[in-house]
């Protein structure tokens, strides 16, 4: 009689803990969307699993670039920063010039790397592509 007590008050162990459980479950996937224009009635599950799970977003392919810059050499020749007259053009192809090991670890997010066939940001310098 003893034996048959004990399984049974395990058996209560084990369930009460899994009840309390499903009640938690089920209160959260009847909590209120809050109010809107359209009701304040409870969300389903699926509306609510939707509402929770956290939104992933696509991430864009990185273009070309060096990891390196010692694989970049030689550098290409960039255009003289002296061809143009706008101050913003002038400062990016004077930097090119300056630190052309650095704009061959960097991408270009404009994909030039496919249409153009640049291998990293340095390339866009190279001709009028950074100034257009």
């Amino acid at each position: 009689m003893s034996r048959t007590l004990f399984a049974n008050s395990r058996r209560r162990l084990v369930a009460l803990p899994t009840l309390a459980l499903v009640a938690l479950w089920a209160g959260a996937c009847t909590q209120h969307a809050g109010p809107t224009a359209d009701s304040n009635a409870a969300m389903s599950h699926a509306e609510h699993a939707a509402a929770s799970a956290p939104q992933v977003k696509a991430t864009p392919r990185v273009p070309d670039h060096f990891l390196n810059p010692d694989e970049a050499k030689p550098f290409p020749v960039t255009l003289d920063p002296k061809t143009f007259t706008t101050p913003s053009v002038i400062k990016a192809y004077q930097l090119a010039k300056d630190i052309p090991a650095v704009l061959a670890q960097q991408p270009c997010y404009c994909y030039c790397d496919a249409g153009s066939g640049h291998k990293s940001l340095l390339h866009c310098h190279v001709d009028d592509h950074s100034a257009t």
